[in-house]
């Protein structure tokens, strides 16, 4: 595998600009898009030109004689943790985008959106191990290392193994706000299913899930094609027409196992295909979880 397919800068500025198109950056993250993390008092501080008016405490102010407001603790650094697949399952691309390269430009646009709010992220990239693994800091060189390893096309290899990831992840998550798990969650047995959703109890989380077309449906091809297993190197000559029914089933069965292992957990889970721009539905997905909670998010 060559370089990457991937545009960060214009694609995190395509993403930004559509997520202020209704609702400002800031308050997205801290007006609860995370469900349930309602805030906490914890200071008082000086009134800035940048707050809303509603937000004075009147009567601590004439006592201070100054202007005053209500600091809640999530005004402090959240922090937000990026699980992302690099296994080689995620080198697949029926059209134009590899799925690897969609899962990257994903993961860069919303680890940016937490940064430049001032808050900290961590990340892992895994397969059948950690590839990489940074715990959670804030600043734009964070950032960065984050974009570095996601380009570099040596880490995409190896089977993903997300039972065993989220096993060895959960004793340094303690800290975390939210976790992002951006993967195509395919080939989950029942014991990684089990696992994956005691991990969802434990943790806020937003799954997002990266599919091409391929993975939904077989192609209706009238020829025979050979075929690879990428983790055995086994080759195999199929007639794709012979077993797109049972393929298609199969592939709709896994698919709704991971969407009730979310939903019967309270997470959500949105799926991106490769041959779709992942900007519209990602942002939708992003302001129907503030809908959802009936939360008003002014702009700015």
């Amino acid at each position: 595998m060559g370089r990457l397919n991937v545009d960060f800068p214009r694609n995190i500025a395509r993403f930004e600009a559509a997520m202020k198109k209704k609702f400002s950056i800031k308050t997205i993250f801290y007006q609860r898009i995370f469900r349930g993390k309602g805030p906490e008092f914890d200071c008082f501080r000086k009134y800035s030109e940048d707050d809303d008016a509603s937000l004075i405490d009147w009567k601590v102010s004439m006592r201070a004689g100054e202007l005053l407001v209500k600091k809640y603790t999530e005004e402090r650094n959240l922090k937000i943790f990026f699980i992302i697949d690099v296994g080689e399952s995620m080198v697949l691309g029926s059209g134009e985008n590899l799925k690897n390269e969609i899962v990257a430009e994903i993961a860069a646009a919303l680890a940016h959106l937490v940064v430049i709010s001032g808050d900290e992220i961590g990340f892992a990239l895994y397969s059948d191990r950690i590839a990489e693994m940074r715990m959670f800091n804030s600043g734009i060189r964070q950032f960065y290392l984050l974009e570095k390893n996601l380009k570099r096309a040596e880490v995409y290899r190896g089977k993903s193994e997300l039972k065993k990831i989220l096993k060895y992840l959960m004793p340094y998550l303690k800290d975390a706000l939210a976790v992002f798990i951006i993967s195509d969650f395919l080939n989950l047995g029942e014991e990684s299913l089990k696992i994956l959703r005691e991990f969802l109890i434990r943790y806020e989380t937003i799954g997002i899930m990266v599919r091409d077309p391929i993975d939904i449906k077989l192609p209706d091809l009238k020829r025979e094609i050979v075929i690879e297993d990428i983790y055995t190197g086994k080759q195999m000559l199929i007639n794709p027409s012979v077993i797109k029914e049972e393929y298609d089933k199969n592939a709709f069965y896994q698919r709704r196992k991971i969407e009730e292992a979310f939903k019967k957990t309270g997470s959500d889970l949105v799926m991106i295909q490769t041959d779709k721009d992942f900007i519209k539905p990602l942002t939708e997905f992003l302001k129907l979880r503030i809908k959802l909670n009936k939360i008003i998010v002014p702009a700015k």
